[in-house]
C-alpha cells in the first residue's frame, strides 16, 4: 500500500509539470534619435597679423626683403575644402577698378605733389608669397592644375644685376611673377581663383582647385591628425586603416617677399611674366621692370615714390564648390 501511494503522488506531480504555459505581457516605448552633423571649417593663423617691410638700405632695394616663416596656417575641417589667399586694399586712391588694385598710400614723404616721374601707383601683385608644402591637388589628377603656376610653392625668382636692365638680367626671368599674390577688387574679395591647365592664365590656390571634380579639393581632416582617406579612395568604419594617412593640405608655412628693384619698379608685377594674369591685376598703372621702356599707361623711368603703403592679405577657407 505504501509503495502504491508513492507512485500515485509522483504521477500527480508529473501531471502538474506538464501543464501548458501562458504568453507573457509586453509593453514598449519609442525614442527618436536625431543626429545633426554641423559642417566645421576652422582656419587658425600663427604669427603676427601685421608684417612690416622697411626699405632703408640700398641693398634691400636690390635684393628685396623676405619674411621667412612669417605665418603658419592650420586647417581642420569636417568637409572637403579649398584654401587660397587674396590681396586687397581699401581702394582709397579712387573708384576706378585699376586704382582699387593698388596699395593704399596713407603717408607720402616730401612736400607737395609727386615730383618728376615718381608715382604712388604700386600694384597689389608686388607682394609675393611662398608656401610649404605644395598644393596637394597638383599632380593628383584634378585636371585643372599645373605645378608651375597653380600655387605658391615655386621658390622666389633669383635675381642677377649685370647691365642695369633689371628685368632682362633676372635669372630665369620667365619665373618672375610666379609668386605674385592673387588679387580681387575690394567689392569681390571672396571671388574664387580660377585654376586652369594653362600656365599663362592659371590663378593660385594654396590647397585645392577649381571645381568639385575628383582630387580638386582637400578631403576632410585636420592638421592634428591628417586624413585617412587618400584622393579618390573610399574610407568607412569597416576598412580601418586600409588607406594610408595623409597630412598634406592642412598645415602651411607662408613666406613673404617684396622686391622693389632700383629704381623701385617691382619687376614681379610685369604682366607678361605674371602667371595669375586672369585675376584683376593692374595694367594701366603697372610698374615695369625694364627701365628703358615706358610702363603701360605710364612714362619712361616711372618709379615708386617714397612713402608708407598698406594692403591686406585674406586667407580664405571655404567648402569645396
Amino acid at each position: 500500500m505504501k509503495r502504491n501511494l508513492k507512485s500515485v503522488v509522483l504521477g500527480g506531480c508529473m501531471a502538474v509539470v506538464a501543464l501548458p504555459s501562458f504568453a507573457q505581457l509586453q509593453d514598449e516605448q519609442d525614442v527618436t534619435i536625431t543626429m545633426d552633423l554641423q559642417p566645421i571649417l576652422q582656419l587658425s593663423m600663427e604669427g603676427p597679423n601685421q608684417i612690416d617691410f622697411t626699405f632703408d638700405e640700398i641693398n634691400k632695394y636690390y635684393a628685396g626683403v623676405t619674411k621667412t616663416g612669417a605665418n603658419i596656417l592650420r586647417v581642420s575641417s569636417s568637409v572637403s575644402f579649398d584654401l587660397w589667399a587674396t590681396g586687397v586694399s581699401t581702394g582709397s586712391l579712387g573708384a576706378a577698378a585699376a586704382n582699387a588694385l593698388l596699395w593704399d598710400n596713407p603717408v607720402s614723404y616730401g612736400v607737395g605733389t609727386l615730383a618728376g616721374n615718381s608715382n604712388n601707383l604700386i600694384p597689389l601683385t608686388a607682394l609675393e608669397l611662398h608656401q610649404f608644402p605644395a598644393n596637394p591637388s597638383i599632380g593628383g589628377g584634378c585636371g585643372t592644375t599645373v605645378a608651375a603656376s597653380s600655387d605658391y610653392s615655386a621658390q622666389f625668382a633669383p635675381y642677377d644685376f649685370v647691365n642695369g636692365d633689371f628685368r632682362n638680367n633676372i635669372t630665369n626671368a620667365s619665373a618672375l611673377g610666379n609668386n605674385a599674390i592673387y588679387c580681387t577688387l575690394p567689392t569681390t574679395p571672396y571671388a574664387r581663383p580660377t585654376s586652369t591647365a594653362v600656365a599663362a592664365t592659371s590663378e593660385k590656390y594654396i590647397a585645392g582647385g577649381t571645381g568639385t571634380g575628383a582630387n580638386c579639393q582637400v578631403n576632410a581632416g585636420s592638421w592634428l591628425f591628417g586624413s585617412f582617406s587618400t584622393a579618390g579612395a573610399v574610407q568607412n568604419s569597416t576598412s580601418g586603416g586600409a588607406s594610408p594617412q595623409t597630412v598634406g593640405g592642412y598645415y602651411f608655412v607662408m613666406d613673404y617677399r617684396i622686391l622693389p628693384g632700383l629704381p623701385a619698379k617691382f619687376p614681379s608685377t610685369v604682366s607678361v611674366n605674371n602667371v595669375n594674369a586672369t585675376a584683376p591685376y593692374l595694367t594701366a598703372a603697372e610698374a615695369d621692370g625694364d627701365i628703358n621702356a615706358a610702363p603701360s599707361g605710364g612714362t619712361a623711368n616711372t618709379f615708386a615714390a617714397p612713402g608708407v603703403y598698406t594692403m591686406f592679405v585674406k586667407y580664405i577657407l571655404q567648402e569645396d564648390q
